[in-house]
């Protein structure tokens, strides 16, 4: 990647990175961290770096406590949701576990990915419902991942009582848009919007309420123009943001404004699970978000320690 890549920040507004992953990035972009640091210390007032697997949780724990504002969650990819001699309920259970610790604030990535098919159908859609279970009963968000997969992924949503999550990196049309909205979740738009070569999607961000969209760049995949070249990183998400802007006819302020607060109040952890670490009580909630424009997010309870 050029160099320019590496230190080119462009956050006119404070925004909030709805999906990124943080160890994916460090094995593209040599000192990931130092561009993270300044992307916090401009205008990023917070992000979520996405789990793929149940492993390096306590690298991304401790990654974590370094930035604040650098929320996690915890959840196994479709991609990965098979591995030979490995049982599901084992790694599972520490999916669980660590989506109990008080910097989790959401739970995936999860869902079905049908264009790759690296693991059967059946596998990705029980695992999908693993984590549909735990996102209803602990009260978080569910990240879901879908490729190629919009009726069955509404149609285990469907069947589920999980009501409160986000659709990663929208790709879809208005009518699988407008289903996840009917069903409780928000929509985040990230870089691939850019490249303008999906009306369908083009479409649906246009429609889609400005109280129920997110922002996010996938990073470190899925670079926005015009820096499509190099690997993504937190910082380059400005420039969605300026692309979604104009499509919707408002001004990159507002939409700036109306998502960070949307992604705040999306990712708020019910007080009793961050404390308490319980599951399955309705919803107490409780916000990292001590002000509308804080980056700072206080502890809901001391962190315990957790291994992976």
């Amino acid at each position: 990647m050029k160099a320019d890549q590496q230190t080119h920040i462009h956050l006119p507004y404070p925004l909030f990175d709805s999906h990124f992953h943080l160890l994916l990035m460090k094995e593209r972009i040599p000192d990931a961290l130092d561009l993270l640091a300044m992307a916090f210390d401009g205008n990023l007032v917070g992000a979520v770096d996405i789990a793929v697997d149940e492993h390096n949780f306590s690298q991304r724990l401790n990654l974590s406590e370094r930035f604040a504002g650098l929320l996690l969650s915890a959840g196994i990819h479709p991609h990965y949701s098979y591995k030979e001699n490995e049982s599901w309920d084992s790694r599972f259970a520490q999916i669980i576990r660590q989506s109990q610790h008080a910097s989790v604030l959401a739970v995936g990535e999860s869902g079905l990915d049908f264009y790759r098919k690296r693991v059967p159908q059946e596998t990705q859609e029980s695992a999908f419902r693993s984590h549909l279970d735990l996102a209803a009963k602990s009260n978080l968000p569910l990240v879901v991942h879908n490729r190629d997969a919009d009726d069955r992924i509404l149609t285990l949503i469907r069947g589920s009582d999980c009501r409160h999550g986000v659709l990663h990196c929208f790709s879809s049309s208005w009518n699988t848009a407008k289903a996840a909205l009917d069903l409780g979740f928000y929509i985040s738009i990230a870089g691939n919007i850019t490249y303008q070569s999906d009306d369908e999607l083009l479409d649906a961000a246009t429609r889609v309420p400005i109280d129920r969209l997110l922002l996010e760049t996938d990073a470190p995949y899925l670079s926005p123009q015009p820096r499509r070249k190099g690997a993504n990183h937190p910082g380059l998400l400005g420039h969605t943001l300026e692309f979604l802007a104009r499509l919707r006819a408002v001004s990159a302020e507002k939409l700036a404004e109306s998502t960070a607060a949307n992604a705040k109040r999306l990712f708020t952890r019910p007080a009793h699970a961050a404390c308490a670490g319980r599951i399955g009580r309705p919803p107490v909630q409780h916000s990292y978000w001590a002000a509308p424009d804080s980056n700072q997010r206080p502890r809901a309870c001391q962190a315990r320690t957790l291994t992976n």
